[in-house]
């Protein structure tokens, strides 16, 4: 890793410390629910959360962009660029479920170099940086070496599979495999880094829901690309295939495709 990243690792748990603060003041509590264009809902701890975070990266990072989920982007453009998800998983927050949590990403030249997936609920932290082994609360983690499909435990927010070809692929993996949840959040990424489930599929994601994920599920020895193998950029149109080696992948990417 180089050596100048680790001020930024430290920065970034500062950020997830915060975050995990404010979402859990308010976690099942009575929470006014307001709807975005989108017509994703949005509360006060999303608004909150995504608040603080902005106004310590611009403390410390003045010169650094900010792409978060609730407000305007600041300097995009920038060499480094902080996305933020400060809560990822809105719904299941509001329902007072566990599998929420705040993703923090750091880009340098739009490529992610560090990232955490906070599960405050869950009182659970991954951290991913660039050409380092992935942790989970400090301990080092590892992905599945499970590389048959029918061996494997799948998750999905499976509602959000827009594109019909891609939604019947999904079907077809599911059928294959042993075991499968629809639901999960950012935490489902979490359990492929630390080897507790083989694969993840998504869509209609937008960068502030995925970037975080990259360096945690790279970290752990897995695999992450959109839904033709390519790789998974600030720019890329939103489908995710994460799952816990190259084997694996390739497989699920074959069924995809073909």
């Amino acid at each position: 890793m180089n050596n100048s990243y680790q001020e930024y690792v430290e920065f970034a748990n500062k950020l997830a410390d915060e975050a995990s603060k404010i979402s859990m003041q308010y976690f099942r509590t009575k929470l006014s629910i307001d709807q975005k264009n989108d017509m994703s809902p949005v509360t006060i701890a999303d608004q909150n959360t995504e608040i603080k975070i902005r106004e310590m990266i611009n403390n410390k990072y003045p010169n650094h962009g900010i792409l978060g989920e609730e407000f305007e982007a600041i300097k995009p453009d920038s060499e480094f660029v902080w996305v933020i998800d400060p809560i990822d998983g809105t719904r299941s927050f509001i329902a007072g479920h566990k599998d929420f949590g705040n993703l923090i990403a750091l880009t340098q030249n739009n490529n992610p170099i560090l990232g955490i997936i906070n599960c405050p609920a869950h009182q659970e932290r991954w951290v991913g940086i660039i050409n380092k082994e992935t942790t989970m609360n400090n301990n080092v983690v590892k992905t599945s070496n499970t590389s048959l499909i029918n061996e494997s435990h799948f998750c999905t927010s499976g509602l959000y599979l827009e594109d019909e070809h891609f939604k019947k692929s999904c079907d077809k993996i599911i059928n294959k495999t042993k075991y499968y949840r629809l639901g999960g959040d950012c935490y489902m990424y979490g359990m492929v880094a630390s080897g507790l489930i083989e694969i993840v599929l998504e869509d209609t994601l937008k960068t502030h829901d995925y970037m975080a994920l990259i360096p945690v599920i790279e970290g752990a020895g897995g695999v992450v690309t959109d839904k033709y193998g390519n790789p998974v950029t600030i720019n890329s149109e939103g489908s995710i295939v994460a799952s816990a080696n190259k084997s694996l992948h390739n497989q699920i990417i074959n069924i995809i495709n073909n």
